[in-house]
């Protein structure tokens, strides 16, 4: 069971905690869980008056206690939530943490925050006066099952490799991943599967011109193809910048990969080390690393760093910044006869 499904049980029991310490580094679930906090544990006709949300970085204990202490105007619930608690001002937390004991029997508080120490106060106190939650980035074979969960809940099937390819495309972060289940979910309609092809074109915007098309084509050093696909891409709409992000993070897991090999890892193991799953293309990725020296991928890494830096700073235009350091890419490798 994952930790927000564990966090649901918890808040559909009978009697249920009085404090709650939401807290990690994904800021998807906290929200998530807040959100849930507010629709259950509060009827919709209560919470103009039972119901506070206060922002701790823009609020002091005089503020949090004035609402955590006081007892319900009708109903049987108050709740106070106290969003970015990590962002208060030491003192007042601390303060706010030495009144827990005076909460009313009636009344729910629930403090979330980023990623804290839970062995520090006022975190410690916070913690061992109720229940605390951590929600932290999904890797792995949860990440899988929370992008199957979400097609499913669209009322869609998105198989193990399709969600790998998706995660390839847009990263960790579940807030990003939920967002294009539910845009692929339009895009195919009433079909029912959502298939590789479908994440390809949705996210990546074509089928052959694509971000995994043009680390392909640099990974066999087609300049000509490179440029094609990223001429292609840039006119479909994609960002100069986008594309020079993702071949860092490209060129980065290459360099993992050359010196994972060098020590004689087998490629299942590589792909758990890297990517903390297993890869799609994990294939491809160990035939470029052969296929390249650490100069290359190092080179590779400066003149991508050069770009990022000259995008932001405007001494690249968008229409040219991508074929200058695919070009400077793929003639580091001709250099050197790889």
């Amino acid at each position: 069971m994952s930790e927000f499904s564990k966090f649901e049980a918890t808040l559909k029991k009978k009697k249920i905690p009085q404090v709650f310490l939401i807290y990690g580094n994904e800021d998807y679930f906290i929200s998530r869980a807040v959100d849930l906090m507010l629709t259950t544990l509060v009827p919709e006709k209560e919470r103009s008056f039972n119901l506070d949300v206060i922002d701790g970085s823009d609020a002091d204990s005089e503020m949090v206690l004035s609402s955590m202490l006081s007892f319900p105007f009708v109903g049987d619930r108050r709740l106070t939530v106290v969003r970015r608690f990590d962002k208060m001002e030491k003192k007042h937390r601390i303060d706010v943490a030495a009144h827990l004991a005076d909460l009313p029997a009636t009344n729910v508080i629930a403090f979330a925050a980023g990623e804290l120490k839970t062995s520090e106060e006022p975190y410690k106190t916070i913690a061992s006066k109720g229940e605390q939650v951590a929600f932290n980035k999904l890797k792995g074979a949860s990440l899988t099952e929370f992008i199957e969960e979400t097609a499913a809940s669209a009322g869609k099937t998105l198989g193990k490799e399709s969600a790998d390819i998706l995660v390839e495309l847009v990263g960790d972060s579940a807030g990003d991943l939920a967002s294009e289940v539910e845009k692929i979910s339009i895009y195919v309609g009433e079909r029912k599967e959502i298939g590789t092809d479908d994440i390809i074109v949705s996210v990546g915007k074509s089928r052959t011109y694509n971000i995994f098309e043009l680390q392909r084509a640099i990974g066999n050093g087609d300049a000509k193809r490179a440029q094609e696909i990223a001429g292609k891409m840039l006119e479909s709409g994609e960002k100069a910048v986008y594309i020079n992000y993702m071949l860092t993070r490209y060129f980065l897991h290459l360099m993992q990969t050359k010196h994972l090999l060098e020590k004689r890892i087998n490629t299942n193991e590589i792909s758990t080390k890297v990517f903390g799953r297993w890869n799609p293309f994990m294939n491809e990725y160990v035939n470029a690393a052969k296929s390249l020296s650490i100069s290359n991928i190092s080179s590779a890494l400066r003149a991508l760093l050069d770009a990022d830096v000259k995008l932001k700073s405007g001494g690249y235009q968008e229409s040219n910044a991508v074929a200058i350091v695919v070009s400077e890419i793929v003639r580091d490798r001709e250099k050197s006869g790889r």
